[in-house]
């Protein structure tokens, strides 16, 4: 009983000192990335009425007088701003910069009734929501145009709104661009294949035959499945982004989430229930080819050479088909789906530039 007494009072000190040094990275962290100078600078936290219910912006810039840019986040339901301490600070000399947790994602998942949203939650209603955060940030900057950056489900949604508002767009820029989501299942289930093969890993490389044909023709539970089942061996071979420590640490570590709110970032993760509908429509609909090749505003793209989950050779071989009135592939080495993340020089690099061009 006393061995006992002593392991449950060593696992609560434990428990205790990493509450207190998540605390304490937290506070360190809120310190170092505090304004310069607020009286033309923003941090601004808040719930904006959006279609139909309480969504979270986050914005941040040293100069409201900059162009203002809103990131798209991925998933679908998977926010960025959780990582944001360790690559946007840079930018806030540049942009103030936005960050939108769309409808069942991070804090706006939190404020809402999952029932209630989720059949709410389509690609339609969520271009919706674009356009009125868009309007509401130019009413809010005095701003003619905004600029669009999308991460890989943000960068569909970032494409589609580009396409249907060009008027509202100051420029695009995509990052980790999804062409088409069964193109980008296919060439990484089979880069996988090869690593895998090449690494001599005959559990694994049985675990991928497995899972043939990949991927399935229609979304449904067995297709989630074997998608994560990918995604999973994908991550483990560097192919994807995954769970790692340093991501996680991240996490908990970021200064602009509680833990009540890191809590509803794993609960509305990319594969809850609530993102079924847009799940549906990638995989059986989107097709970025099939939206026309001709846009009324300057596109970017920012990839990843290592990126196989949003393939870098498929984001490669649309962009030259693309007529715009400016246009520029960026390509970062060494970099693979978290692109800003995993190269920030070279990505903050690409960044500075886009702004200059525009």
């Amino acid at each position: 009983m006393t061995i006992l007494l002593m392991m449950l009072g060593g696992m609560l000190l434990l428990i205790v000192f990493l509450v207190l040094s998540v605390q304490y990275k937290k506070k360190k962290l809120s310190n170092k990335i505090r304004m310069t100078s607020m009286d033309k600078g923003i941090d601004c936290r808040e719930f904006v009425h959006i279609g139909g219910i309480s969504q979270y912006l986050h914005h941040r810039g040293e100069d409201m007088d900059n162009p203002v840019l809103l990131f798209l986040h991925g998933g679908p339901g998977s926010p960025m701003l959780p990582f944001a301490q360790a690559f946007q600070i840079p930018w806030e000399k540049h942009v103030t910069v936005v960050h939108w947790e769309q409808r069942n994602s991070g804090k706006t998942f939190l404020k809402n009734d999952p029932q209630q949203v989720t059949p709410t939650t389509t690609v339609d209603q969520v271009i919706q929501d674009t356009y009125e955060v868009v309007e509401y940030l130019k009413a809010k900057y005095n701003k003619k145009k905004i600029i669009i950056l999308g991460h890989s489900w943000g960068s569909v949604l970032g494409s589609l709104f580009a396409k249907k508002y060009p008027e509202l767009v100051q420029c695009y820029i995509g990052v980790g661009q999804v062409v088409n989501i069964m193109d980008n299942e296919r060439v990484g289930y089979e880069k996988a294949l090869e690593l895998v093969k090449e690494a001599g890993n005959n559990k694994d490389y049985q675990a991928l035959l497995r899972l043939k044909p990949y991927p399935p023709p229609e979304f449904n539970d067995d297709m989630l499945k074997k998608l994560m089942k990918v995604r999973k061996l994908q991550s483990k071979y560097k192919l994807a982004t995954g769970p790692t420590l340093e991501l996680i640490i991240n996490v908990f570590c970021s200064p602009f989430y509680t833990f009540k709110d890191v809590s509803c970032f794993f609960k509305a993760g990319a594969v809850n229930d609530g993102q079924r509908h847009i799940w549906k429509y990638l995989v059986e609909t989107f097709d970025l080819l099939s939206l026309g090749t001709t846009y009324e505003l300057p596109v970017f793209y920012i990839q990843g050479e290592k990126d196989w989950q949003t393939p870098y050779s498929l984001a490669k071989e649309f962009f030259p088909k693309i007529t715009a009135p400016q246009k520029l592939f960026y390509s970062i080495p060494d970099a693979g789906h978290a692109t800003m993340l995993d190269q920030k020089e070279a990505f903050n690099n690409a960044l500075y530039d886009i702004l200059k061009k525009i």
